[in-house]
């Protein structure tokens, strides 16, 4: 069960320019949209969750599980997915631009030719 509701997120986001969500689980949750740029999301929980269009530019995402997480268009420029689960999640036209993927399993997962940028994996 997530440790938040989307709209308490959401009021969390609005007031936070760097919000603190280490270790949060937020799995299966609907986040489309939601701006979680610079967020500190090591090790949190967004297995299943629907991130698509979200913006998290520049977000510590280290050690975060993303698994079956949908990122469809997601802004993930300079996001640090170092020993990240992304198995079977879709980057489907995400913007990848420096993201760094360093140790992160992402067997399965859909990541576009063709999206923006590329993956780094130093």
């Amino acid at each position: 069960m997530p440790d938040l509701t989307r709209e308490e997120l959401i009021k969390i986001l609005a007031v936070s320019e760097r919000p603190r969500l280490s270790g949060t689980d937020l799995s299966g949750l609907d986040l489309s949209g939601l701006n979680f740029a610079g967020a500190d999301l090591v090790r949190a929980n967004l297995s299943g969750a629907n991130l698509d269009f979200a913006y998290m530019r520049g977000a510590r995402a280290e050690m975060a599980n993303f698994e079956g997480a949908s990122l469809v268009g997601a802004n993930l420029k300079e996001v640090n997915f170092k020993e990240a689960n992304l198995r079977n999640a879709d980057l489907t036209d995400a913007n990848i631009t420096d993201a760094i993927f360093f140790h992160a399993d992402t067997h399965g997962a859909k990541i576009d030719p063709t999206s923006s940028g590329s993956i780094r994996t130093t």
